[in-house]
């Protein structure tokens, strides 16, 4: 039995290295409590720090990156987390570099969700950021960058279903992401297709990928058209809670010594 009353230390350990800019070291301290402790001490530990701490330390992370914190974050942590990707993004960066910040969290959010083999957790990843207007939005920057792609899959997943679906003319790297989100939730990716495009009314317009000629107004009641990368990062920074990262204060969050594996 794991002895609970050295999970408080651990997260503040990981807190101070994280704020310190010290990932690595936080990372090796997690390392260190799972070896003692076992997976479910560091999940313990993870569902304590301050969302912005833990968005943090994932961030220095991507799917090139092996990380501990990546594969065992429990989803209702990593939605928190979520919220706070964005904190250090300034209205100059997203007018000058979108596609370097999209494709910043792209890899965040791809190499969260496929950290494991694991279908079961995909599913309740996907399900806890989506039910978040945050969550939505970072997944609707991501898809943005492929539009006309987006919408020949959500045309085929209509027509198909989304087990029957996935051929599509591009070999994009959001697709493979788009699909387990139509397959694991499809209240899920109707919010996103609906973030994406605010003025879609199924039945009544088509989903269309703005024109780079800049005629858009001609076609604006048969079409429903999508927000572009730069006004969702616009969208998804002004989500970002407006609290600090700090170490956490005694009594904001419940003990970590009293039944942490209920």
């Amino acid at each position: 039995m794991a002895d609970k009353s050295n999970f408080p230390a651990i997260s503040r350990q990981v807190t101070e290295l994280v704020l310190s800019g010290s990932t690595a070291h936080a990372e090796e301290a997690i390392n260190d409590t799972a070896e003692q402790f076992g997976d479910l001490a560091v999940v313990a530990v993870l569902d304590t720090l301050e969302p912005q701490v833990a968005a943090m330390h994932l961030s220095a992370f991507d799917g090139g990156k092996l990380s501990l914190a990546t594969m065992l974050i429990s989803p209702k942590a990593w939605a928190e987390s979520l919220a706070f990707f964005a904190a250090t993004w300034s209205e100059d960066m997203i007018e000058d570099e979108p596609e370097v910040l999209a494709e910043s969290l792209f890899a965040h959010i791809h190499g969260i969700v496929f950290s494991t083999d694991d279908a079961e957790r995909r599913a309740a990843l996907i399900h806890a950021a989506l039910a978040t207007d945050w969550g939505t939005t970072a997944f609707a920057v991501l898809f943005s960058t492929a539009t006309g792609e987006i919408i020949e899959l959500a045309n085929d997943i209509h027509a198909r279903g989304a087990h029957s679906s996935g051929q599509t003319t591009s070999d994009h790297d959001v697709i493979p992401l788009a699909l387990e989100i139509a397959r694991a939730d499809a209240d899920a990716w109707d919010r996103v297709l609906f973030e994406m495009f605010p003025d879609w009314v199924p039945g009544e317009n088509q989903l269309r990928a703005r024109s780079e000629e800049g005629d858009d107004d001609e076609y604006h009641h048969e079409f429903a058209l999508a927000r572009a990368t730069h006004d969702l990062l616009l969208r998804l920074r002004k989500q970002v809670p407006g609290k600090a990262a700090s170490t956490p204060k005694k009594g904001t969050r419940p003990s970590l010594g009293e039944d942490i594996f209920a």
